[in-house]
């Protein structure tokens, strides 16, 4: 399988959302040991199939990311497990995001997420990305200097699934309060701040 128009100009958000559509559910079909056939403007492929590993022993689960309004609507349809980030547009630098930190912004991803599982019998997972953890007796302080640090509001910090601020107890009743409101049961954790979740993960609520 390969993309058309090697060469050419990056396509626009809508041109880079079609494709990616179209790559995952080819993807999503080869995984299910299906031949795939494309010759579209995105992307194109003659007769592909995956011809390892033989048998396979279960579905591959399909987990994706984006705040995309038109994916995120889509993941809900078709994704496993659909992961937020919190991050917004790209600045232009090309490299930095706008954070999308606030709650009212969460609510609208998760409400996309639900539109698109409306017709399924079993809705995706959702998964959040943690940037920050700092466990403190002083979870104010600390959310001050990470708003600094990302222009956003103190608040945002300390009520978004992103950072783990606080005290063992308070991180605990935040993941409590992720899951009631957004359904958030999985994290995947940057890596410098691993060592902190291991020592914090005998505090977590248990999965229901």
């Amino acid at each position: 399988m390969r993309r058309a128009g090697r060469g050419g100009r990056r396509p626009y958000v809508a041109g880079r959302v079609r494709r990616f559509q179209v790559v995952a559910e080819a993807c999503r079909a080869l995984l299910a040991g299906e031949t795939v056939t494309l010759d579209g403007p995105e992307v194109r492929a003659r007769q592909a199939r995956l011809t390892g590993p033989r048998p396979v022993r279960g579905d591959v689960p399909f987990t994706f990311g984006s705040g995309n309004t038109t994916l995120l609507r889509w993941a809900g349809a078709h994704a496993d497990v659909v992961a937020l980030s919190g991050l917004g547009r790209t600045l232009p630098d090309g490299h930095m995001y706008e954070p999308r930190w606030n709650a009212a912004d969460i609510d609208r991803q998760i409400d996309l997420i639900e539109q698109g599982a409306s017709g399924r019998s079993t809705a995706p997972a959702r998964e959040a990305l943690v940037q920050m953890v700092e466990v403190t007796d002083d979870a104010e302080a600390a959310a001050h200097r990470m708003a600094g640090q990302l222009n956003c509001s103190p608040a945002d910090v300390l009520a978004s699934p992103y950072a783990w601020v606080g005290t063992a107890r308070e991180i605990a009743a935040a993941l409590d309060e992720h899951r009631r409101r957004w359904g958030i049961t999985r994290y995947v954790v940057r890596e410098p701040h691993l060592d902190a979740v291991d020592r914090l993960r005998a505090c977590f609520p248990s999965p229901s």
